[in-house]
């Protein structure tokens, strides 16, 4: 399948959140523990800021949206700016749409790259075996785990071929 991967704008965030929804009610029909509270814990405010920041893509094929994701140099759970990296946050697919975090991916190697960043970070519930396997699948190594007021994360990285 062919894929245009650009960043969002203004006119995507509507459609940006209905993909989060339906995301969110197929994970609550299918009985998985996963994003219970996603956009109650990340409101529109905070898309919007993503996107003027430019640092949310989208993923379209045929022009229908398909995926999206945040890339930007820091995160609030990893506490560390010290370290060249990227860091991927809120990925979401299409419901009905497979095997697009290959293609995700690729993406955030090939900006990583570019931009000179040595890694990619990122971190999934540390109780998602399924996501944390996925995310393993795509060689990113689990660092260490944490936790927050209410849940405990698996923390992982990439290391960017030079």
């Amino acid at each position: 399948m062919s894929y245009k991967i650009e960043l969002a704008t203004m006119e995507d965030l509507d459609s940006i959140l209905a993909l989060y929804s339906d995301r969110t009610k197929w994970f609550k029909d299918n009985n998985i523990e996963q994003w219970n509270r996603y956009l109650q814990d990340h409101p529109k405010e905070e898309f919007v800021d993503t996107i003027e920041n430019k640092n949310f893509y989208i993923i379209k094929h045929k022009n229908i949206l398909v995926a999206g994701f945040e890339l930007s140099i820091n995160s609030k759970y990893w506490n560390d700016d010290t370290i060249p990296a990227y860091y991927i946050c809120k990925v979401v697919t299409k419901v009905g749409y497979k095997n697009l975090g290959q293609v995700i991916f690729d993406k955030c190697k090939e900006l990583a790259k570019r931009d000179g960043k040595k890694f990619l970070r990122l971190y999934c519930l540390k109780s998602n075996q399924k996501l944390n396997d996925i995310y393993e699948s795509h060689n990113f190594k689990l660092i260490r785990y944490g936790n927050s007021d209410r849940y405990n994360y698996s923390f992982r990285e990439l290391k960017i071929a030079e």
